[in-house]
């Protein structure tokens, strides 16, 4: 009975490659299969590189983006587990917002759900992201049926991964009939680029290599919003314009969804009209270039995380336009999570809405205008099918219409007292004083990215915890920071740091990436060097190595870092995080450069440096570095991006493990 069930290697030649002849009659004669078509409607909806794991089930449709007959410009990229390599695919469909959608291709079961959490957090911040994912054969999927054969990767036959992406994805289709894989393959593709949210396709092994129709004979695929109603606009508009005709105070916050749907150019022309000041909450920081003079860009509205004159700016306004915002715990840290009370805090800047001020809400297809905004007969007012795009424009133009072509009260407008990016000099810190949360943003903030241009300044990516809350208000261009201000998965920022600078490769912006984590994160991510290493990506991984897991601590109990109390951090690993790690090494074990700074005059020290320019490639190393010899194995060309002349630089900042970001305090009641 046992022997029936072992793999001769016919059945495994059936099973894993049944149709190669097929193909290489389409690929001989230029005929379409389902791999050339999905191949070229990859590429054109702007995904160029695709991280990818070869595992059984999908090497066939990986093995075609290595053959330049079929791929269609596609470049195969490998990175080392599915969890970071879907984090690349999703700092890739961040960078241009628009104009590249992530792509990663896994096999059944161990692969695509090792990558199952990262995909749900691009769905939860709106990433435009394709899961290709490898199956068993329908014959396969039988056999279990059949007779209780549980092929290798499989659950329990029952369609598995299909049902769990189904949750996590805008749509997911199994391509396991070649007559109507392209109709699939569009209307996932479309699905995605419509709402901007990962898409999951799966191919039965073998469907890849039989013919279909030729994607010659479809229509190009595009965005499909739905379609508007223009009474629906017209009246969401009118009451709009009806509150911001009487706004004295009048301000912007504008939101993520800004630069999800491409919507950048609109909203600038709409806040020139306009003529308030504009801030951005932090999830959707960097919508616009903050380098721009032509509109009062007013800094980052956090809730109780923001700076002074922000809080004060906010407070004050008697009209709230906000735009495009998602309200989460995160964006608003300390509003509209639980520990806020206005009554017992009554100084602290109310959050969103805001007591007796008028709030008009657009996101998600729908426009809302409070109770304090609308007309005293109408009270709240409310309508669900409204585009940000076309609302944003008829509300421009509404204003362009109004006598002098601006509001009336102008004039009242409030302007920031202050700059954004309210951040105390590095005079201000001894030189030889260990580096704080805020010594760190100082010297990064002056010594280091206010020294571009800002077609030249570096993006940033900062990671989940009281990283993305310190950095709040550095300066930073269009698209410049990236952070996840929803899902929030610690470890994100050091494998999405590869995959955004892929994307500006694949544009042609020439910019630096760098990532800020804490080293409990980066502990979660560190495999992801080796890939920037492989790619001869110049990115640069700080880590701010406190050794004490302090987002965890800050949640758990935040007077831990009161400098004088009897309260004691948490043992929440049996040795201090990463204390044992020797960073040089690690960084040159990867294949980078390494430094490890404690004082404020070594972290300059190595800011210099990196202003200087890039590292020299690693060496490689081994006993088949060299000339291939005797036992060493020979490689075709992969088709893989060539090297660039440099390596990575890998900074762990060794911060003070009891302090925390300033803008952060307020959580701390013991001191």
């Amino acid at each position: 009975m046992l022997k029936s069930y072992l793999l001769p290697h016919k059945l495994h030649q059936r099973e894993f490659r049944p149709n190669q002849d097929l193909l290489k009659t389409a690929v001989a004669t230029g005929a379409e299969t389902v791999s050339s078509y999905l191949n070229k409607r990859l590429a054109e909806i702007g995904c160029k590189y695709v991280l990818a794991i070869p595992g059984d089930y999908i090497a066939p449709w990986v093995e075609t983006l290595d053959d330049p007959a079929i791929n269609a410009g596609l470049i195969r990229v490998h990175p080392n587990n599915e969890m970071v390599g879907t984090y690349a695919a999703d700092g890739y469909g961040r960078a241009v917002n628009g104009e590249t959608v992530g792509c990663v291709a896994f096999t059944y079961g161990v692969g695509a759900i090792n990558a199952a959490q990262a995909v749900a957090g691009a769905y939860v911040e709106s990433v435009p992201l394709v899961l290709v994912n490898g199956t068993p054969s329908q014959a396969q999927f039988n056999s279990q049926r059949d007779q209780g054969v549980l092929w290798h990767h499989m659950f329990d036959g029952s369609d598995t991964d299909l049902r769990i992406f189904q949750q996590l994805t805008a749509m997911a289709v199994s391509l396991d009939n070649p007559a109507y894989a392209p109709d699939l393959i569009d209307a996932a593709l479309t699905t995605c680029i419509t709402e901007s949210r990962p898409v999951y396709i799966e191919i039965a092994v073998g469907v890849e290599e039989f013919p279909c129709q030729a994607v010659s004979e479809r229509q190009a695929l595009k965005p499909s919003p739905l379609p508007q109603n223009a009474l629906d606009l017209q009246n969401a508009v009118k009451m709009t314009m009806a509150a911001l005709v009487n706004a004295k105070k009048l301000v912007v916050i504008g939101g993520v969804e800004i630069a999800r749907y491409q919507l950048q150019d609109r909203f600038i022309e709409l806040l020139k009209t306009l003529q308030a000041p504009y801030l951005s909450d932090l999830l959707g920081k960097s919508i616009l270039s903050e380098y721009l003079t032509d509109v009062k860009f007013s800094g980052v509205y956090n809730g109780r995380n923001s700076q002074a004159n922000v809080q004060k700016l906010v407070r004050e306004a008697d009209i709230i336009l906000m735009l495009g915002v998602r309200e989460t715990d995160f964006n608003f840290s300390g509003i509209a999570s639980a520990d806020y009370n206005p009554t017992n805090d009554p100084d602290i800047a109310p959050g969103l809405p805001l007591p007796l001020v008028g709030q008009i809400e657009a996101r998600l297809g729908a426009v809302l205008v409070n109770t304090y905004a609308s007309p005293d007969t109408e009270g709240e007012l409310y309508w669900g099918d409204i585009q940000l795009g076309l609302f944003i424009d008829a509300l421009t133009q509404a204003v362009k219409a109004l006598p002098g072509g601006q509001l009336p009260n102008v004039a009242t407008f409030p302007t920031l007292n202050g700059s954004p990016w309210d951040i105390p000099e590095p005079s201000t810190y001894q030189p030889s004083a260990q580096i704080t949360w805020d010594s760190f943003k100082s010297q990064l903030h002056y010594n280091y990215l206010t020294t571009f241009s800002d077609e030249t300044a570096p993006i940033l990516l900062a990671d989940t915890g009281l990283t993305f809350y310190s950095l709040n208000n550095v300066k930073v261009p269009q698209n410049g920071y990236i952070a996840q201000l929803a899902w929030g998965a610690i470890g994100y920022s050091p494998g999405a740091v590869g995959g955004v600078k892929l994307a500006l490769q694949a544009k042609g912006i020439n910019r630096r990436v760098i990532s800020v984590s804490g080293d409990g994160a980066f502990a979660e991510s560190v495999n992801a060097l080796g890939t920037l290493a492989e790619l001869g990506q110049d990115c640069v991984v700080f880590v701010m190595a406190n050794g004490v897991f302090a987002i965890e601590q800050f949640l758990i109990n935040a007077d831990a870092f009161c400098p004088e109390t009897t309260v004691k951090f948490k043992a929440l690993t049996q040795v201090a995080q990463t204390s044992l790690w020797d960073w040089k090494k690690l960084a040159e074990g990867f294949g980078g450069v390494g430094y490890e700074v404690t004082t404020n005059e070594e972290l300059e020290a190595v800011l210099n440096t990196l202003k200087q320019g890039s590292p020299q490639p690693a060496r490689p190393h081994g006993p088949c570095s060299g000339a291939i010899g005797t036992n060493c194995c020979e490689f075709d060309d992969g088709g893989s991006p060539a090297p660039s002349p440099s390596t990575f630089t890998l900074v762990a900042v060794r911060n003070v493990c009891k302090d925390l970001p300033s803008n952060t305090r307020w959580k701390m009641n013991g001191c």
